[in-house]
């Protein structure tokens, strides 16, 4: 699944990437990038952490010229000092330096929303992503939204919030595997409305392609399991649910007080007029069954 959704053989709208100072999820967001930079025309990469310019290196230079690059990264030193230090609407910023039409394909990089979650309301956040990945509203045809954040800053309600805006999410985590340096949880919503959930081992190469993919679920497949037995519930108890068959012959010969046979109908109708009787005759067609009603019950 990592591998296609980098290659954009799985189609996402909007891909959340979250990371934490353990497993750092930069060097994916770099698969992603030159992946796009491969399959679109235009790319807008809006930086707002300090070390985002990392990401940025490892362009190479003819692919650079595809690079729109937005640095925010000075003017969110100071959102302590002032609350409009960044009143910017990132789409008319990219609608402004794009060169946009219904036909160019157009894709967004951010490195990372935890600048804006941490100084701005979360309604906020969710907004500015809605509006990236709006392709009516910009003008073009929006190829893909990554952004990067760093879940270990924030409230699990905050980033909640946040991922129901995505398409896809995907959560780093510390690898389980001698052979693979990477580990992540992926969460993807497809176009059909199914909603798929992975973990994966990978590797990313020096070129920043993933490699090496192996499904989590294939490993622990290998531990063979134990075969549980049935259960009899009726094991241990202080009395007995079965019948013996002499049990079951005295059963059968038990008159029901409704059910009439041909001497109890002819005693009946031969009492005095006045007094009113009612009787059951089953019908041929009756479903009469003489049998313990409970006999299908496993007690």
């Amino acid at each position: 699944m990592i591998g296609d959704l980098v290659k954009g053989r799985e189609k996402s709208t909007l891909t959340l990437i979250e990371d934490s100072i353990e497993e750092p999820g930069r060097g994916l967001v770099s698969c992603f990038l030159l992946s796009l930079c491969q399959r679109v025309d235009e790319i807008h990469v809006i930086t707002l952490d300090p070390k985002s310019q990392s990401m940025l290196e490892v362009v190479p230079a003819e692919a650079k010229t595809k690079i729109i690059h937005h640095n925010y990264q000075h003017a969110f030193l100071k959102m302590k000092e002032s609350e409009h230090c960044l009143d910017s609407d990132f789409t008319k910023v990219i609608m402004a330096k794009g060169k946009l039409h219904k036909d160019r394909k157009v894709a967004v990089v951010i490195d990372s929303l935890s600048s804006l979650l941490l100084f701005r309301p979360v309604p906020y956040t969710c907004q500015t992503l809605h509006k990236l990945s709006d392709g009516n509203r910009i003008g073009a045809s929006i190829e893909h939204v990554v952004a990067l954040v760093h879940h270990d800053l924030h409230e699990s309600n905050s980033l909640s919030l946040v991922e129901h805006t995505a398409s896809t999410v995907i959560r780093t985590s510390p690898s389980q595997s001698a052979g693979h340096e990477f580990c992540c949880t992926t969460l993807h919503k497809k176009i059909s409305g199914k909603i798929i959930r992975i973990k994966e081992h990978f590797n990313i190469s020096d070129q920043f392609e993933i490699e090496n993919i192996t499904e989590l679920k294939s490993l622990i497949d290998e531990t063979p399991q134990q075969p549980t037995g049935q259960v009899d519930p009726a094991a241990n108890l202080t009395f007995n649910l079965s019948l013996t068959d002499q049990e079951k012959k005295a059963r059968s010969q038990v008159k029901l007080p409704y059910t009439y046979d041909q001497d109890r109908i002819e005693a009946t109708l031969n009492k005095s007029v006045g007094e009113g009787k009612i009787f059951y005759q089953p019908d041929e067609a009756d479903d009469f069954d003489e049998e313990d009603p409970d006999d299908d019950l496993d007690v």
